[in-house]
């Protein structure tokens, strides 16, 4: 069923055979090639093994009919193999499922977000920081793009980007022409962001609410502000109401971007990106990101950083029980059992 979504989302792929192959578990984690895919046993049937599955079925377009041009561009096929898991969980499973999957998503593209993914080139090759940059900031790329230009230019743009470079590679560069030419608006300023800039925007909102005469209604008036100078995008604003919901999209230029919406109902909650489509650094996400950098880092044998990383994730939210966990655990395989009890 893989296979199929993704023919119908990306079109035929180079051959139309595929075959699934089951790997020993103490392997690899997954092995693709064209006409191949293969999994542990250990995942064929769970949640983690259909979404894996998805993953590396997908590379049967994104890296075998195109690939990256160089390491700087790797973020492309990493970034949408991963992508594509993801509309794969979306289709099967429905919004909520894909919404919580990106914030898991998100918070790995945020973990080593400290250069740009067209310098990824200069990371040591199997490093936790180029996977998480390549695949994770990637998807989120894609995630983001999707967001802008909508799902029909969306879909348009891989199937055009395959069809142009089927058995060749593609630059970034390629991909935003490819994305202008089916969505007819300028990219430039997106691509510059999220692939030759790193960091990503904290929103705040300040508002003040003024009823209008002659029951006109309402009118919200503020500002959403976030910390990075340079940021340009079209972000979603949400009001909602004592009846219905006002969405408006606000070209968010700079520190500080004034709006205004008028609306009939009394407005009672204004959020930035309901939907989720913008990487954003959030108390919540960042939560995420020290759980996900302290589970990497205990993977590895660094229990002292481990631990590090869970106490930064302390500060943000003391009451976390998974973050009290994963301290009892990392405290156990210390041998300090009295302290991971008490964790």
């Amino acid at each position: 069923s893989e296979y199929n979504f993704f023919t119908a989302s990306f079109g035929a792929a180079e051959s139309s055979r595929l075959n699934v192959v089951e790997l020993p578990d103490d392997t690899l984690p997954s092995v693709w090639a064209p006409e191949l895919a293969a999994i542990p046993g250990s995942h064929v049937g769970d949640k983690s093994g259909i979404r894996l599955l998805a993953n590396t079925i997908a590379r049967q377009w994104w890296g075998s009919e195109v690939s990256p041009r160089t390491l700087n561009d790797a973020w492309i096929t990493n970034g949408m193999a991963r992508y594509s898991e993801l509309m794969y969980v979306e289709h099967e499973s429905g919004t909520n499922a894909f919404q919580t999957a990106i914030q898991d998503v998100a918070a790995g593209a945020l973990a080593y977000d400290t250069i740009p993914l067209s310098s990824a080139g200069r990371i040591a090759l199997f490093s936790p920081e180029l996977q998480s940059m390549t695949l994770e900031k990637g998807a989120m790329i894609f995630h983001m793009l999707r967001g802008e230009i909508g799902d029909k230019a969306f879909l348009a743009t891989l199937k055009g980007a395959l069809s142009q470079y089927t058995g060749s590679s593609m630059r970034a560069a390629d991909l935003e022409k490819a994305a202008e030419a089916q969505s007819r608006q300028p990219l430039t300023a997106f691509f510059a962001q999220w692939v030759d800039g790193a960091g990503a925007p904290q929103f705040t909102n300040k508002y003040a609410i003024y009823r209008l005469g002659n029951n006109k209604g309402f009118r919200v008036i503020g500002e959403i502000e976030q910390d990075l100078d340079l940021f340009r995008m079209p972000v979603e604003l949400s009001v909602e109401t004592e009846g219905k919901t006002e969405t408006k999209k606000i070209e968010v230029v700079g520190a500080s971007t004034p709006f205004s919406v008028d609306t009939f109902g009394r407005p009672r909650r204004i959020s930035i990106d309901p939907q989720g489509w913008v990487l954003k650094s959030t108390p919540e996400l960042q939560l995420r990101v020290h759980i996900l950098k302290g589970q990497q880092l205990a993977a590895q044998g660094d229990l002292a950083g481990a631990l590090a990383e869970y106490q930064k994730a302390l500060e943000i939210n003391s009451q976390s029980s998974l973050v009290n966990y994963r301290i009892g655990e990392v405290l156990f395989t210390q041998r300090n059992y009295q302290a991971s009890v008490n964790a």
